[in-house]
């Protein structure tokens, strides 16, 4: 779900994915760093219940062009994966209404002025999506 940093999802943070309060020797280990906006990563907390963005596979998730929602990607087919990618979704509140929001205005932007690049840059999900879907 990568965006260019916006005031919705906050300033940037750095995620210790699994927590100190979990395993603090780990915590400070350079692979459990995670670059994120700073209100996903508030809503993760300490939980566990949050798929690692380092690995996931391809088409994940996927997005509504017209209604900006993400969702378990249809690519999915372990029932434990759509489950998982729903409580990925939920605990780190990615379909909000201020996130729909947010991706629809970027696509529409990129509607009007058709500038790929733009759109590649300040919201590559959106882009990653319009592209797969086959609407760039």
């Amino acid at each position: 779900m990568a965006i260019y940093f916006e005031w919705v999802t906050g300033a940037s943070s750095t995620d210790h994915f699994v927590a100190k309060s979990k395993d603090a020797a780990q915590a400070y280990e350079w692979g459990n760093y995670r670059l994120s906006c700073l209100g996903p990563n508030r809503n993760k907390n300490k939980y566990e219940d949050v798929l690692d963005p380092i690995g996931l596979v391809p088409n994940t998730f996927e997005l509504v062009l017209t209604t900006g929602q993400i969702r378990p990607g249809r690519a999915l087919t372990d029932k434990a994966d759509i489950a998982a990618a729903r409580k990925s979704i939920t605990r780190l509140k990615l379909d909000s209404t201020y996130h729909r929001e947010m991706r629809m205005t970027h696509y529409a932007r990129y509607l009007r002025n058709k500038d790929v690049q733009t759109l590649r840059e300040l919201s590559p999900f959106v882009w990653y999506e319009a592209d797969r879907q086959g609407l760039l």
